[in-house]
C-alpha cells in the first residue's frame, strides 16, 4: 500500500502526464469545440450524471461528437457513489456460469486500473474456508483458478492456498474455531464516485458540457429537422435552456423506466407505458474503524450469501445487502434499513470477532439498476441491455467496472442511427484526470473542486470529491473550512453559508442516530 506522501507524490506525477498528453487535443482544438457547441444542437443529450451516462459522454466527445450531459442533482449521486468500491470481475458470478461477464468485467479491471493509477490499488483478498460451509477447499480452488484464467496475463498476483496457521497469521482477528484454511486471490479497491468525476472532468475536456442540478421539463420531435427540442430547467437559478439533439440517451439508472415512459409519451403522445426493463435493488454497506491487517476478506454469511470486508482509505467497508425495491425506488426504499444495518454488524462479528466491540462510523446505502429477471435477486444479472426506441436509447444494468464497454456497445448503436462510421473507440492508454489529493488543505480541495469538478454543496465536497467524509468527525471540521470557500466561488451571503454548515452536520447528526437506534435494538 501507498504511504499517503507517495500517493500524493504520484497524483502530481500523473496530472503532469495528463496535461502533457491532453493539451494538444484539449488547448489546441478548444475554438473548435466551443464552435461545435455554441448553438442549441447537439449529436447526443445524456439524461444521468453517474459513471455510466458520463462514460458514454467521454467517448463520444473523443470521438468529436457534440454532447451534453443532463443530471437532476450532483454528479454520481446515485449507485455510482454506493459501491463497494471494487473494479472486480465478480467471483461469486461464476457459480452461476457468467463466465463471458467475468472475463469482460476483468479486462476492464486492468485497464480503468492503468487509467486511474491514484483512485484504484490491488489489494489481497482472503477467502476464509469453515467446516459446514457450502464451498470446501477444493471448489474453492477451481473457482480461485478459473477467476485468474479468465483474467489472463494482464491478471494480478495469482490465488493461492492458506492453511488455518497461515490464514491466522496474515488475519489475526479471524474466528478460529473450524477455521480449515483461506484462499487468497487480488481484486483492486476503488474510490467510486472520484472515478466518476474524473470521467466527467475527461469527457469536459474533450467538449462535453455537463450541466448539474438541471431538470428536463419538455421534449417533442421536430421532423422537419430530424432532432428533439427539448427544454432543460436549472434547478438553482431557474434558467430555461433549449437544446436540439438528434439522439437523447436515458441512463438514469434505478430510475429509468419512469424516465423512459415520461419521454416516450411526450415524443409519442397518446402511447401507453412500455414495459418496464428494471427489477432494481438496494445494497447497504456499514463503514468501520479498519478491522484486518490490509487485506479484503470474502466470507460466506450465514445465510449463504456473500459478505465482503474492503479496505479503503484507513477504514473497512462491509457489505452488502440485496432488498429489492421499486422501479423507481422511493425516497424511503433508497435509504438503509435498520434490518440491513443489524445483518451486516452480525455477520462481519461472525467471522471477525473483534468488530463485536468496535461501532460502525457510517452507513450508506445504493440502488442498483439490475435487469428484470426470474432469478433471485441476490442471483441477478449484471450484464447490461440497450432499448432502442428510435430517437431515445435507453441502456438499463452493467456495473462501475464495464462503464467503458458500455458506453463502447452504446456509442456503436448511435453511430448506426447517425450514419456515422466507424464507430467511436476508446483509447485504452489514455489516463482519466488524478483528483486533488487527499491531503491539501480543505480550502484548496474546494477551490478546485468548485472551479473544476462541479460542487456546489459542502456534501458534493466532502462525501463526492475527496475522502472527508471518513474522517473521526466525519468531515465537521473540514466543512467549517471550506464553507467560506463556497460562499465566495457561488456568492452566497452569510445566511446561506451558515445554513449550509447547518444542514450538512444536521445530517450527520442523523446517520450516526440512525447506526445508534438500529444496533440497540435486539
Amino acid at each position: 500500500m501507498f504511504r499517503a506522501h507517495e500517493r500524493d507524490a504520484e497524483d502530481r506525477r500523473a496530472a503532469r502526464q495528463h496535461a502533457g498528453r491532453t493539451r494538444s487535443a484539449g488547448l489546441a482544438s478548444r475554438r473548435q469545440r466551443e464552435r461545435k457547441l455554441s448553438g442549441p444542437e447537439r449529436d447526443l443529450v445524456i439524461l444521468g450524471g453517474g459513471v455510466t451516462g458520463l462514460g458514454i459522454a467521454r467517448l463520444a466527445a473523443r470521438a468529436g461528437w457534440s454532447v451534453t450531459v443532463v443530471e437532476r442533482d450532483d454528479l454520481a449521486t446515485g449507485a455510482s457513489s454506493a459501491t463497494s468500491h471494487m473494479l472486480h470481475g465478480g467471483l461469486r458470478y461464476l457459480e452461476h456460469g457468467r463466465f463471458r461477464l467475468v472475463r469482460e468485467a476483468l479486462s476492464e479491471r486492468a485497464i480503468v486500473s492503468r487509467m486511474a493509477p491514484s483512485l484504484a490499488r490491488p489489494v489481497r483478498f482472503l477467502v476464509p474456508l469453515r467446516r459446514g460451509d457450502r464451498v470446501g477447499p477444493l471448489r474453492l480452488r477451481a473457482g480461485l483458478a478459473l477467476y485468474d484464467l479468465l483474467a489472463g496475463r494482464a491478471g494480478p498476483s495469482p490465488h493461492v492456498m492458506a492453511g488455518p496457521r497461515e490464514a491466522l497469521a496474515m488475519e489475526p482477528g479471524l474466528e478460529p474455531s473450524g477455521l480449515r484454511g483461506a484462499g487468497l486471490y487480488t481484486d483492486v479497491v476503488m474510490d467510486d464516485v472520484r472515478l466518476a468525476i474524473a470521467v466527467a472532468r475527461d469527457a469536459a475536456a474533450h467538449g462535453a458540457e455537463i450541466l448539474t442540478r438541471t431538470d428536463l421539463v419538455a421534449a417533442r420531435p421536430e421532423p422537419a429537422t430530424g432532432r428533439q427540442a427539448v427544454e432543460l430547467r436549472g434547478r438553482v437559478t431557474g434558467a430555461v435552456t433549449s437544446l436540439k439533439p438528434t439522439l437523447i440517451v436515458n441512463a438514469t439508472g434505478a430510475w429509468s423506466d419512469r424516465t423512459r415512459a415520461t419521454l416516450l409519451s411526450m415524443l409519442r403522445p397518446g402511447t401507453n407505458d412500455p414495459p418496464r426493463l428494471l427489477r432494481p435493488s438496494r445494497g447497504t454497506h456499514l463503514v468501520y474503524p479498519s478491522l484486518t491487517e490490509g487485506h479484503g476478506l470474502l466470507t460466506l454469511a450465514g445465510d449463504g450469501r456473500v459478505c465482503f470486508v474492503i479496505p479503503f482509505a484507513g477504514r473497512s467497508l462491509v457489505g452488502t445487502t440485496e432488498v429489492e425495491t421499486e422501479s423507481p425506488p422511493t425516497d424511503a426504499q433508497r435509504r438503509p434499513s435498520p434490518d440491513e444495518i443489524r445483518y451486516l454488524a452480525r455477520e462481519v462479528a461472525r467471522v471477525l470477532p473483534g468488530a463485536a466491540r468496535a461501532h460502525p462510523i457510517a452507513v450508506y446505502g445504493g440502488v442498483r439498476p439490475l435487469l428484470a429477471a426470474e432469478e433471485k435477486v441476490g442471483e441477478a444479472s449484471r450484464e447490461h441491455r440497450i432499448v432502442d426506441d428510435d430517437a431515445l436509447l435507453t441502456i438499463v444494468g452493467g456495473k462501475d467496472t464495464t462503464f467503458r464497454v458500455m458506453a463502447r456497445d452504446l456509442l456503436a448503436l448511435a453511430a448506426r442511427k447517425l450514419k456515422r462510421e466507424p464507430a467511436p473507440r476508446d483509447e485504452p492508454s489514455a489516463p482519466l484526470p488524478p483528483p486533488t489529493g487527499d491531503r491539501v488543505a480543505d480550502e484548496e480541495l474546494a477551490r478546485h473542486a468548485v472551479e473544476h469538478e462541479w460542487a456546489c454543496s459542502l456534501e458534493d465536497l466532502i462525501r463526492r470529491r475527496s475522502t472527508r467524509w471518513l474522517a473521526d468527525d466525519r468531515g465537521l471540521a473540514a466543512a467549517r473550512r471550506m464553507a467560506p470557500v463556497l460562499k465566495r466561488h457561488l456568492g452566497w451571503d452569510a445566511t446561506r453559508e451558515r445554513e449550509e454548515v447547518e444542514r450538512f452536520e444536521s445530517a450527520v447528526r442523523d446517520e450516526l442516530m440512525m447506526l445508534d437506534r438500529a444496533l440497540a435494538m435486539p
